[in-house]
């Protein structure tokens, strides 16, 4: 796949995740519809957004389909066994985008557009991985262990939908902690750390490969050895 193929297809990821992160909860007529779109958006522009070998883009490509496939049927046919069989197929989907995306990072020669937007991408991925992450955790709390208590305590109620676990993802994923949502089971509290931990080692390991890239080609930042 050429380069500006690649740039277009990361653009066209980060404007699907951000139209998901700000825009989502302002729909709350179409929130589901639109879910569901943004959902296939994401799955098919992250199939496409690296170079992968040939054999890993068939696999991609196969899983992304089961993985869409499964998002319209729990769109149609909405229950919580379904729901949670499509949370963990693009849970683990984009998960392993984000992996191929930060090797890609730390395997480039230089830092260019492309870089710059997969490293952005990575990290919006992993705020939707951490909503998705808290969803499926009410969700195991209600069928597995069979609780009625919320995993989650939403200020002002109970959660009204997806983007309510996406803002609390983000919210722990940049440690910012206002505390409005806090989680109650020690499934939602695992969950919580884990997403607190992700951000920060995925930021601290991001900075020090782009500045290392940039300390190692000073001609391309004007600097002199």
């Amino acid at each position: 796949m050429k380069q500006n193929q690649l740039t277009r297809n990361n653009i066209i990821l980060l404007i699907c995740l951000l139209v998901m992160i700000l825009f989502l909860p302002l729909l709350s007529s179409y929130d589901v519809l639109v879910k569901s779109i943004l959902f296939t958006a994401i799955v098919f522009c992250g199939t496409f957004s690296l170079n992968f070998a040939k054999r890993v883009q068939k696999i991609l490509i196969v899983s992304g389909i089961i993985t869409i496939c499964l998002n319209w049927l729990n769109h149609f046919i909405a229950n919580d066994v379904l729901s949670l069989v499509f949370s963990f197929s693009f849970f683990f989907y984009n998960l392993f985008i984000v992996v191929f995306m930060v090797r890609h990072i730390a395997r480039s020669v230089k830092v260019d557009v492309t870089i710059i937007i997969n490293s952005i991408n990575g990290y919006l991925l992993l705020g939707i991985l951490g909503g998705l992450l808290l969803a499926i955790a009410e969700t195991v709390q209600k069928l597995v262990y069979h609780q009625d208590f919320g995993a989650i305590n939403f200020a002002g109620g109970a959660a009204k939908g997806f983007h309510d676990y996406l803002y609390f993802g983000f919210v722990t994923l940049s440690t910012l902690g206002y505390g409005d949502v806090t989680p109650v089971s020690s499934v939602a509290k695992s969950v919580t750390l884990l997403i607190a931990v992700s951000g920060q080692f995925y930021m601290t390991m991001l900075i020090a490969i782009l500045v290392g890239k940039y300390l190692s080609n000073p001609k391309d930042v004007g600097l002199k050895e």
